[in-house]
């Protein structure tokens, strides 16, 4: 069976053979592969690139020999101060271009140095909010002068006056017109900044950028000073003067007081002063509010405090800045008290301009020795002066208020004495002119006498005055139209354990002690102490609904409480006035965050520190109306801003 099966395959075999070797005229049979001579590679041809980059700039690439077709990119860099304006070689306007070798190429990069700008120098003059004002830009350009486009955030600016097109030199003119005073530090100034951009173009389109900050500031305004003191006082400029003192070398208080850190600039060598009489009015009738202050003494102690007299101080606002005035007195001695605790701002004498009343204590502590009120009087339009005049009747006063009270066109005074000087005693201060004041009960009013104090009879005894206020307890006040019915009212308050804050509600016949109503007291179950202690008060129609509201800024103030909670932390009150004389509390529903009740602690908690004078007004110009503190030493600043239905708390 094994040699059958050989047998057959041999056969098939030779058959296979025999049939291709008679049909090999269609098989393709490959030449052999000759191993010692290759076939050789055809060439290519190669050409050169050669790129160079003019004065002013270099390029990505010297260039080289590349095969044809290749491609290179090529990136012209312009040098600082120089601009790319094109090749030589090839048409593109891009400082990037692609190169295809198909020839041997020459390539150059063209560079020209950008229009040169001469910017005005630094910081710019002031611009003033609605004021049009002119900037002076210099211009050269080898290329011509083509054109300028300007963009402001804050302001209008536009071209008034440019070079013709193609000349190599010349001034840009803009006008530039402040819309909005933005980017405001309003802890030590009322001005802000805006930045304009300005682009310059030459012939040869190359074109240079540059940002130039102005200064800018708003309109002035001249207010009115024949007007109550709840008025005048209530401007929105909010500076920090302890921050202003420093800045201008006058005390220490950016330094550490905590720490017991002195920086050196008190002139006593004292840790810093604080203050509390303080008044902003335009001295100098530049329509800016400059700021008139009295420094305190104090060593950072209950001990030291007020034991040093002071003098004012005068900071003019001066190009965007608050700096520090040396007063001239007209040759008279230089005032100093230890204690202004108000000062009232006031045309006292009718001649246009702001005067102040600071209503002084004295020494505040110990032996709570005393001293005379003074009326500093403003002379800057004659020749730069201040002058000053006692109110020869009283002294040792913790509050004034002024208001036209007799409608005779001059303002009259409210105070209460802790001394008079001289009888009858009173509280009531009539303004006869040239700052001459006299004790004053009764006064004429559309042919009545007024009864300014007295159980529903005419009585001209000032000594219903002081029976009535010198009761104890009433330490801050205001004369106001409070109900609107066109005659001035009296709000009082001070330490409500002795006595209720209340307002004696003027009539045609002036104010009688039975036609009164008591401040509603703060709810105590919410707090850990009372806020018993009144420190100051502002009264205006905030919502516009023909209503006064009333805002009363409280501190902790109980004896019942002890000492640990007297004069710690704040609480602001809101009333409005209905039309039988009620007082009703909104506080609840028209503010939040609305008081702090930790016991105080100056350095380890100043949020809970307790807060001074108060101001309702818009604070930052953007259309809501805001309430928040005067600034004071190691006193944050609190601030709650109008959203439509309430006041909340931004900081």
């Amino acid at each position: 069976m094994k040699k059958f099966t050989l047998y057959i395959s041999l056969l098939l075999l030779i058959t296979c053979s025999k049939d291709s070797t008679e049909d090999n005229s269609s098989v393709y049979v490959a030449p052999p592969t000759n191993t010692t001579n290759p076939t050789t590679t055809p060439s290519v041809t190669q050409y050169t690139l050669t790129v160079t980059a003019g004065n002013g700039g270099s390029v990505s690439t010297a260039g080289g020999t590349y095969n044809d077709g290749t491609s290179i990119i090529i990136t012209a860099t312009p040098n600082e101060g120089y601009g790319f304006i094109g090749w030589n070689g090839s048409d593109s306007t891009s400082s990037t271009i692609s190169v295809t070798l198909t020839a041997n190429t020459t390539i150059e990069a063209l560079f020209g140095q950008l229009p040169q700008l001469t910017l005005p120098e630094t910081p710019s003059k002031m611009f003033t909010k609605g004021v049009g004002d002119t900037l002076s830009i210099g211009f050269s350009h080898a290329g011509g002068y083509k054109s300028t486009s300007l963009s402001a955030e804050y302001g209008s600016v536009s071209v008034i006056s440019e070079p013709n097109e193609g000349d190599a030199e010349g001034n840009i003119v803009i006008e530039y017109t402040v819309n909005s005073v933005e980017n405001v530090d309003r802890m030590t100034t009322i001005a802000g900044f805006d930045d304009i951009e300005i682009s310059i173009s030459g012939n040869d389109d190359l074109t240079n950028s540059a940002t130039y900050q102005i200064r800018s500031q708003p309109e002035p305004v001249y207010r009115n000073y024949n007007l109550p003191s709840n008025e005048t006082s209530n401007v929105k400029t909010n500076v920090n003067p302890p921050l202003v003192r420093f800045l201008n070398e006058k005390d220490n208080s950016m330094t550490d007081r905590c720490q017991y850190i002195n920086g050196g600039l008190n002139k006593f060598g004292n840790i810093i002063d604080d203050y509390a009489g303080i008044a902003y009015a335009d001295v100098n009738g530049d329509g800016y509010d400059d700021m008139f202050i009295h420094p305190v003494y104090t060593d950072g102690g209950a001990g030291g405090f007020s034991q040093i007299k002071n003098e004012y101080e005068l900071y003019l606002y001066t190009n965007g800045e608050y700096i520090f005035h040396e007063i001239n007195w007209r040759g008279n001695d230089i005032p100093s008290v230890h204690l202004a605790r108000k000062i009232l701002v006031g045309d006292f004498d009718n001649d246009g301009d702001p005067d102040f009343y600071s209503a002084n204590f004295g020494i505040d502590g110990g032996s709570y020795d005393t001293e005379p009120s003074l009326f500093i009087i403003n002379n800057f339009s004659e020749d730069l002066t201040l002058s000053y005049k006692e109110n020869t009747h009283i002294k040792g006063v913790h509050e004034a208020s002024s208001a036209d009270i007799d409608n005779d066109g001059d303002l009259d005074i409210f105070s209460i004495p802790r001394e008079s000087i001289s009888d009858p005693p009173a509280v009531f201060f009539k303004n006869n002119g040239n700052f001459e004041l006299e004790n004053w009960a009764g006064y004429e009013y559309n042919g009545y006498t007024n009864i300014v104090f007295g159980e529903n009879s005419i009585d001209d005894d000032p000594q219903w005055q002081r029976q009535y206020f010198s009761r104890g307890g009433f330490y801050h006040s205001e004369i106001y139209d409070i109900n609107k019915d066109g005659y001035l009212d009296l709000i009082i308050g001070g330490h409500e354990w002795e006595n209720d804050f209340r307002i004696l509600w003027g009539s045609y016949d002036g104010f009688n002690t039975n036609n009164i109503s008591l401040i509603p007291k703060v709810n105590s179950t919410e707090l850990a102490y009372d806020m018993g202690i009144l420190t100051d008060i502002k009264i205006l129609d905030f919502d516009n609904d023909g209503i006064n509201e009333i805002f009363l800024m409280r501190t902790g103030g109980d004896f019942e409480y002890g000492e640990s909670s007297y004069y710690a932390g704040w609480y602001l009150q809101i009333l409005k006035v209905s039309e039988s004389n009620q007082l009703n509390d909104i506080t609840n529903t028209l503010i939040d965050d609305y008081y702090s009740d930790d016991l105080e602690n100056f350095c380890g908690n100043p949020y809970n520190n307790w807060i001074f004078w108060i101001v309702v007004n818009d604070y930052d110009n953007d259309g809501n109306l805001d309430i928040y503190n005067r600034m004071l030493s190691n006193r944050p600043l609190h601030r709650w801003e109008w959203n439509g239905s309430k006041f909340s708390k931004v900081d």
